[in-house]
């Protein structure tokens, strides 16, 4: 269900249609700031911020699937198949730039198409469909780089992800500031938004109303491989070389924002403002484990746990709308 804003200033509507997860987050803030004194500073913000970059895109491409009632778990695989061949073939020093970056972002489509067809027109499960291209990419990655990481210190690729703007400001904010707004005149300022939510609602309904529904169902995994690509290009330029294993949890970071900002797993509900606070308290749950020295292992654990509870309290508000009707 699309939701609507009743409210004449778009400032105060938007706050009001994300409340709950602008109040998780500032809990979030609040209890991260008592247990390290680290964590209220301007560079540690703006850390957070670089740091849930590449997140914010994958997660608002994935959005517009889970609206669909569907998943892509192949988008971290993406990320690394993208990032591998990329410092490959840059660094083979054959190749100019811009047409090493076109061909990866390449890749990223033609993985989306596949997930595309095998959900849409096929009608796989989108889980299982999804599993198979994420295990073939991880398999390629391997292949390719014979399971080691490939290095890629062209300077003027590197800049790409390592570059600051003035004020501090990592340049990957602003491609991923850059990314959310197409994806938000994308879902508010076309049919195809109004499309999505009405699928994701009733998808028989939406078939016999004259929406192409195998055409639409596709195309946010052809955003969301794309999407996928270009992170990992800017993984790579950002750390100067490629792994087999980049990637790896980030659909786990990305479907814990989408769940985080309200979106339900079942379909037609979910918005891009709330799974872009999603993706903050993702991030400022990352930053203060790191902070308090809590082993990866439990970053794990506690991300794990945020899903479950975040799908419980969905499946509840679920069950206690359909008690009322």
């Amino acid at each position: 269900m699309k939701q609507k804003n009743k409210n004449g200033n778009p400032v105060l509507g938007w706050l009001q249609m994300n409340l709950g997860p602008l109040l998780g987050l500032l809990a979030l803030c609040v209890i991260v700031s008592l247990l390290s004194d680290k964590f209220v500073s301007k560079d540690n913000f703006l850390n957070i911020l670089k740091s849930v970059s590449t997140n914010m895109m994958l997660a608002c491409a994935l959005t517009m699937v889970i609206i669909l009632g569907l998943i892509d778990i192949s988008v971290g695989s993406t990320v690394g198949l993208a990032g591998i061949v990329c410092a490959t073939l840059i660094g083979t020093g054959r190749y100019p730039i811009w047409m090493v970056i076109l061909f990866c972002l390449g890749i990223g489509l033609v993985v989306g198409l596949v997930n595309g067809i095998l959900i849409a027109h096929i009608k796989i499960p989108a889980f299982i469909a999804t599993l198979a291209t994420q295990n073939i990419g991880r398999g390629l990655c391997q292949v390719i780089c014979n399971g080691a990481p490939v290095r890629c210190s062209e300077e003027t690729f590197t800049r790409l992800g390592t570059t600051t703007m003035s004020g501090g400001i990592s340049i990957t904010v602003i491609y991923s500031a850059f990314f959310v707004v197409l994806i938000c005149i994308l879902m508010y300022r076309t049919k195809i938004g109004t499309y999505l939510y009405a699928i994701g609602g009733n998808e028989m309904a939406a078939e016999y109303s004259g929406i192409n529904v195998k055409l639409i169902k596709m195309i946010p995994y052809l955003i969301g491989g794309f999407f996928a690509a270009f992170c990992g290009v800017i993984w790579t330029a950002r750390l100067g070389s490629g792994s087999p294993t980049l990637g790896q949890n980030f659909e786990l970071d990305a479907i814990a924002a989408t769940a985080l900002g309200g979106a339900s797993m079942s379909g037609g509900i979910g918005r891009i403002g709330g799974t872009m606070i999603g993706v903050l308290m993702i991030g400022v749950i990352n930053n203060g484990l790191n902070l308090i020295n809590l082993n990866s292992f439990y970053q794990l654990i506690v991300k794990g746990l945020v899903v479950a509870i975040s799908v419980i309290i969905d499946v509840m508000r679920k069950n206690r709308a359909a008690n009322k009707v």
